[in-house]
């Protein structure tokens, strides 16, 4: 009997140990470790991605002449401005251009844009929240019991961290526009792509009109930060990370993600841990430093210096720093409050005597709410919307699949002992530092509580309307923001659309100057007491959308004149002594006053995104389709701006666009969007 009794628990032990086994094993195979195993290499393209082209100086000038004058009222001064423009082009500039495209020849493996585009972000003094990090928030998981906050915040982890090591291995599939994907978004594509030579694997690729996009910015995207520095901040990459940075409460703690060979740990380790830091009382025993991260560049550059002069305060920003990422469990729920959400994407300001739960120097940032709303944070001047969107898109999608980390309710977390797991990064502050950080308290609670958001939805238009309709989504929105401005202010302003190049080897972005001659008119003719007949409207709305069309894709190509002017600035500074007229001239300040600045975000994963106005008297406009719903995210700062009334003047806009487009039978000549 004693016999039999021991041989049963010799086989209820081995069984126990084969299942650990198993369950071990599952997660560390590929399965589970890589989110993409694609046989085509991720930097296959981009040895052989081509150069941002410099576009000839002459058509620069003509460009900025034409995005001028439907900004410039007054006759004489633009004159005077056409005059400088001339003399630029035909003197000074001839020098300049020539000197920009001998550096560009010596520098084929970048762009002649990257490097002064990171110099410009990281030059720049002012705050980064606010002025340059913006959000994006997902959609909730479309299976209710997994939109706890431990739950989704853990899947979201280890998503991002298979995203990681299929980026990191080279083994994630690389970023293809495909013109037609029916055609070329295939595995024969892929398998005839993946046999030919790197050196030429972009223009093979472009006989099946499937265009790959540049990627260097996605090694930023992990383990990544900005330190501030004096006069230039610096990006510092930790590639040997392991860690993850949680912020609750203000605190910041870390936890190993990865093994010592680098695999990710199991799901149930990762929700111990984040469960763990969830319930953690509030701690009162260490100092929060997260306002620092919300100060000027140069202020936050001396403080940070005196903070790590303390041991325990090096050590830990060094662990903040080389996270691979950083994750915010916020102890606030909005529900359905969409601009609150909102605000709290942005910049966590949620009322006096709350701790901020940011860290925005890191690369990005994700955050969750107690209620399980999910958004990102990211800090600008490492790359730009094209490498955040893939891995929000890839990530979300992966998140709501897999599910590795099952919900509360159906599956507890195994017994794992959190706490010895979890590292609480703790800080002393002196005198100094704790006077730097109310000062910093102060400004930022200050800034971030003149800022408005507001919002307005359209369920009467969607981006397949517009199709059927024969008119470009894009230009009617844009239209709409001039006709919105107008009503409120009476004048043009200065109008930034963002567009990525990242057809080309570490291209950024160029500016689609939205305000044209084209939308002057139609904007003139909608306001006008006798209304033009359904036939010349349509004509001016085909104008707007073949204009927006045409200035969009020469953006795209490298073809705009905002990146190539502003190179030749920098040329010219460079040089010493007096700039050139053109960037002296009242006009060229006035055009570059973005009032309006604008950017569009795309995608079933979002429900929102937005970022603050560029000036103090301007709107941040964030704008998109959801399913069949059109909306814009607007802010402003009081008191010089109401986003309340230009989300209500854009709402009256749209539907004055929506009835002309229905009153309109007449066939457009417009090509498709």
């Amino acid at each position: 009997m004693h016999f039999t009794k021991n041989r049963v628990q010799t086989v209820h032990s081995l069984r126990s140990a084969i299942r650990c086994i198993r369950h071990k094993t599952s997660f560390e195979s590929k399965e589970y470790q890589y989110l993409q195993n694609s046989k085509l290499r991720t930097q296959h393209f981009q040895k052989s991605l081509p150069s941002l082209p410099i576009p000839e100086l002459s058509k620069s000038c003509q460009r900025y002449i034409a995005a001028i004058q439907p900004l410039i009222a007054d006759k004489q001064q633009f004159e005077n401005t056409v005059k400088i423009v001339k003399q630029f082009e035909n003197g000074i500039g001839v020098d300049l251009n020539n000197e920009l495209v001998s550096i560009n020849k010596k520098n084929k493996h970048t762009s002649y844009i990257s490097g002064p585009w990171f110099d410009m972000y990281l030059k720049s003094r002012t705050p980064i929240v606010l002025n340059y990090n913006p959000f994006m928030a997902w959609r909730d998981d479309p299976k209710p019991e997994y939109n706890i906050q431990s739950v989704r915040a853990s899947n979201f982890i280890i998503s991002a961290l298979r995203f990681r090591r299929s980026l990191v291995e080279n083994v994630l599939l690389p970023e293809i526009f495909h013109l037609d994907p029916k055609k070329s978004d295939n595995d024969t594509y892929k398998t005839l792509m993946r046999y030919t030579p790197t050196s030429f694997a972009f223009y093979a690729s472009a006989l099946f009109k499937a265009y790959p996009l540049d990627m260097s910015q996605y090694g930023h995207l992990f383990s990544s930060t900005r330190i501030p520095r004096i006069g230039k901040d610096e990006l510092l990459r930790f590639p040997e990370s392991r860690h993850v940075a949680i912020l609750r409460g203000g605190q910041v703690y870390t936890f190993n993600v990865l093994d010592e060979r680098g695999n990710i740990k199991d799901p149930d380790f990762i929700h111990a841990c984040v469960k763990y830091i969830r319930k953690l009382p509030k701690d009162t025993t260490s100092d929060s430093i997260t306002f620092f991260s919300t100060e000027d560049r140069d202020q936050w550059a001396t403080v940070r210096e005196k903070l790590i002069e303390n041991r325990q305060n090096a050590e830990s920003l060094r662990l903040l720093d080389s996270a691979l990422f950083v994750v915010c469990l916020d102890d606030v729920e909005y529900e359905t409050d969409l601009m609150k959400h909102a605000h709290n994407n942005l910049h966590g300001n949620n009322g006096p005597n709350t701790p901020l739960n940011r860290w925005f120097d890191k690369s990005f940032s994700l955050i969750f709410t107690k209620d399980a709303h999910a958004a990102i944070n990211f800090e600008h001047s490492w790359g730009d919307g094209v490498a955040v969107l893939r891995f929000c898109t890839e990530v979300h999608k992966d998140t709501n699949k897999n599910h590795f980390v099952k919900s509360c309710k159906t599956q507890p977390t195994p017994s794992i002992d959190a706490k010895q797991a979890v590292r609480h990064l703790k800080f002393t502050l002196d005198d100094f530092c704790k006077n730097a950080l109310k000062q910093a308290e102060t400004k930022f609670r200050s800034n971030t509580d003149k800022l408005n958001i507001d919002y307005h939805m359209n369920d009467k238009m969607s981006r397949e309307y517009f199709k059927v309709k024969k008119v470009s989504l894009d230009s009617m929105f844009q239209l709409a923001f001039q006709m919105s401005f107008h009503k409120l202010h009476n004048f043009t302003p200065a109008t930034y659309e963002s567009c990525s190049t990242s057809a080309f080897k570490h291209g950024r972005t160029e500016t689609v100057r939205a305000a044209t001659r084209e939308t002057n008119e139609a904007v003139e003719a909608f306001h006008r007491k006798d209304k033009p007949s359904p036939a010349e409207l349509r004509r001016l709305l085909d104008n707007c959308s073949t204009k927006h069309f045409q200035l969009t894709k020469e953006a795209a190509m490298g073809q705009g004149f905002d990146r190539h002017l502003f190179a030749l600035k920098l040329l010219a500074e460079k040089r010493g002594g007096k700039l050139p007229d053109i960037y002296v001239d009242k006009t060229y300040s006035d055009v570059n006053y973005f009032m309006l600045s604008t950017s569009t975000l795309h995608g079933d994963c979002f429900s929102g995104g937005g970022f603050a106005p560029v000036v103090p008297d301007g709107y941040g406009l964030g704008y998109g389709s959801i399913d069949n719903i059109l909306g814009i995210v607007c802010t402003s700062y009081s008191p010089h701006r109401n986003g309340k009334q230009f989300a209500d003047a854009f709402g009256q806009s749209f539907d004055e666009i929506h009835r002309k487009l229905e009153g309109i039978r007449m066939k457009s000549t417009l090509m498709k969007m």
